[in-house]
């Protein structure tokens, strides 16, 4: 079927902050969105998402392929509620038939067995960007980087090769790390830093973020950073110093800048010794050759382009394993990789 002609795929990734959506349209990713959905609020927040969607895509006609995280927000009694609702609020807002979820090797199930099946929907948006990349390389360590968590997948001989599924299996056997590049607190990633030539413990309280950390060291994209800060004000460089300093009980003033700004590279130095620790266990326990590169996604894929220098790696852009894309806004397919991996892969699957 010609292109034109073809019908559409849509992609929603429901995550707990973000709803991340991609449109493929014959063999072309036409367009990325990345929407903020704090859906912890309660299930309105995702209601105005649809919404938004709605009013910027004609998904009438389309198809639609899901997979989500959102389930673990404590709005929820337990995952098995969040899978539900969430299924219930897209069915009622798509209004549509052709709306599918994805369940990891059971493929994309309709609404129903969905709810039954809610242990493989749950969380599985890692393994759909995973199977994407098995299908274009034969071996890699994935490595995508979000706002909230990190996802470190190793492929091999075309297949990905984990040990854990669900988010609690992940953890333990390190393919999961629960840092991002910005909604993550500053003392889930530091115990001290050196300031003023004093080392200086961190205070357990949420001051800061690591949002704050990389609009100081300037890698923030500003189409990622859509999130209130911690306290509401500004998000320019000198109210996420002042955020920081707050964090090891200081304040500051224009004239301080460097010095806050040093105590964000620390900060930054070890937020990557924590993915490459983790990285490390994935390459060992694996026996991964040394030729394996990288393959960065996520808003935060400029830390994965670090690691891959550092562990001596070629570094793959996620957005390069796609042969025919058109997106016309800021975001790239690299900023939303669920979401493409579950509009292509329904797109042969469903």
């Amino acid at each position: 079927m010609p292109p034109d002609l073809a019908q559409s795929v849509i992609g929603w990734d429901i995550g707990g902050a973000h709803v991340k959506v991609a449109n493929m349209h014959g063999d072309v990713i036409s367009n990325i969105f990345q929407l903020s959905c704090p859906l912890w609020k309660g299930l309105q927040e995702l209601s105005r998402c649809i919404e938004s969607i709605q009013e910027s895509l004609d998904v009438s006609h389309s198809k639609h392929a899901i997979t989500m995280t959102g389930e673990l927000v404590d709005h929820f009694d337990s995952r098995k509620q969040g899978v539900a609702c969430i299924v219930d609020e897209m069915n009622k807002k798509l209004s549509t038939d052709e709306i599918y979820f994805y369940a990891g090797d059971m493929g994309f199930l309709d609404s129903s067995r969905a709810v039954k099946e809610y242990e493989k929907v749950a969380s599985a948006n890692w393994l759909a960007s995973s199977q994407y990349v098995a299908k274009k390389m034969e071996r890699a360590l994935f490595i995508d980087i979000g706002s909230t968590t990190t996802d470190i997948v190793t492929i091999e001989n075309n297949e990905v090769t984990c040990e854990g599924y669900t988010d609690a299996q992940r953890l333990v056997a390190k393919e999961l790390v629960y840092c991002g590049v910005v909604r993550t607190p500053i003392f889930a990633i530091c115990n001290n830093a050196l300031i003023k030539n004093q080392n200086t413990p961190v205070i357990n309280e949420y001051f800061s973020n690591m949002a704050d950390i990389y609009r100081i060291t300037g890698e923030l994209p500003e189409h990622a950073d859509i999130g209130d800060t911690l306290d509401g004000r500004s998000k320019d460089i000198m109210a996420s110093a002042r955020r920081l300093a707050r964090m090891f009980a200081h304040d500051v003033n224009s004239s301080e800048l460097e010095i806050w700004r040093a105590v964000a590279m620390q900060i930054r130095i070890k937020q990557i010794q924590m993915v490459k620790d983790a990285c490390r266990h994935q390459l060992m326990n694996k026996s991964i050759s040394l030729d394996t590169p990288v393959v960065g996604a996520g808003v935060g894929r400029f830390l994965a382009k670090t690691l891959a220098a550092e562990l001596g790696r070629e570094y793959i852009d996620y957005e390069n394993l796609f042969d025919n894309t058109s997106v016309g806004n800021n975001f790239s397919i690299s900023d939303c990789a669920p979401a493409a991996a579950v509009a292509c892969l329904a797109s042969i699957q469903i």
